[in-house]
């Protein structure tokens, strides 16, 4: 399941082994899309992947701090330091793929 993420609990976010943050807006159509194809990875991961999405509408500090320029956009952290990002729409293979490495 994708968790809200917004600056308070960002920093909690970020400690997780292995985490996931997606940038998104309400307006965005591919966001959409790309929350829809991470349901099935959300679920296969869950044990082992922290995922998040931060609504850059609502929390465009966060955006701006990590130089997120465009969306949908999605950045891989382990132990709080990014180690991927993908930009664009990006399939669910695409980023199991990314993922894997880090587990």
């Amino acid at each position: 399941m994708l968790k809200e993420i917004n600056e308070a609990c960002l920093d909690g976010f970020l400690v997780h082994p292995v985490a996931v943050l997606i940038f998104s807006s309400p307006w965005c159509t591919s966001c959409k899309k790309l929350a829809t194809s991470l349901e099935g990875l959300c679920r296969r991961l869950e044990s082992r992947v922290a995922f998040g999405m931060c609504d850059i509408s609502a929390n465009p500090s966060i955006p701006s701090k990590m130089q997120v320029f465009s969306v949908p956009a999605l950045i891989v952290f382990k132990e709080g330091r990014e180690v991927r990002r993908l930009q664009g729409q990006a399939s669910e293979a695409e980023i199991s793929k990314a993922l894997e490495v880090y587990l």
